[in-house]
């Protein structure tokens, strides 16, 4: 399949192939604030994994709407764009059993870069075995240049109280846990997202308003303020919500 540079491909499980998806569109990283640290990690890393230096796989972390998922595609976006031998291809959380039949299928000659957004295992879901020996290695994709960027709510990808549940009945201490928690063990870079401040939140409206020339005054500070108080949460993607909410009302196209 022929990729033109803002493209790249996601896994089709039904049709057992690969869809050709353009990303052109995806925000700019510019829009996302507070993340400086968390970009600059992931494009070093990138750029290693392009220059034949080590790497390391990445696990984004963090709570939700905190711009992992943002972040990545925009690195992904500005890095496909300059790099016409790299693939990109975007594999959904359930469907990670597919991969050795992806790597044995599928011919890449280039650097691969996989994408499993929202990543996360169940109580009785044993995928994470397979997906732990593909991380280090196997024989699926040892003859491949790969590199995966897995975000998740979950720092260790399974609930807190299936790890402590565990704890609880295992005969020692260890039994049982250490080989779940041991996959994210597989991934070098662990990059933490948390809860934006008041400040932070402000901050990223006002810097929607401004890349649309749209006065940011009191009466909006107010009406942002009001948004997160309603919702609960205070993070990149509410700002964005607010900001798309303001412009429908006010009949302002988005030019993001």
């Amino acid at each position: 399949m022929k990729l033109k540079n803002q493209h790249i491909l996601c896994w089709n499980h039904s049709k057992n192939d690969f869809n050709k998806i353009d990303i052109s569109k995806v925000m700019d990283l510019k829009y996302l604030k507070g993340l400086d640290h968390q970009i600059d990690l992931i494009k070093q890393n990138t750029k290693s994994f392009l220059s034949d230096l080590p790497y390391n796989h990445a696990l984004l972390w963090g709570v939700r709407g905190s711009g992992k998922s943002t972040l990545l595609k925009g690195v992904l976006k500005d890095t496909i764009n300059i790099n016409k031998n790299l693939k990109i291809l975007e594999v959904n959380s359930n469907d990670i059993n597919d991969l050795p039949h992806i790597f044995l299928n599928y011919n890449f000659k280039d650097k691969v870069i996989i994408f499993i957004d929202d990543l996360s295992f169940e109580q009785n879901d044993r995928s994470y075995i397979q997906f732990k020996s593909i991380l280090e290695g196997s024989f699926y994709n040892n003859n491949l240049n790969v590199l995966f960027y897995v975000t998740s709510n979950r720092r260790h990808l399974m609930k807190r109280d299936m790890i402590d549940n565990e704890r609880s009945t295992a005969i020692s201490q260890d039994e049982g846990i250490e080989e779940k928690v041991s996959l994210s063990d597989r991934f070098g870079l662990w990059i933490s997202f948390h809860n934006i401040t008041k400040e932070e939140y402000l901050e990223i409206v006002k810097n929607y308003f401004a890349s649309h020339n749209i006065t940011f005054n009191n009466l909006e500070k107010k009406e942002s303020l009001k948004w997160i108080f309603s919702r609960g949460n205070r993070t990149g993607r509410s700002a964005f919500q607010f900001f798309k909410n303001y412009c429908s009302i006010n009949k302002i196209k988005l030019k993001i």
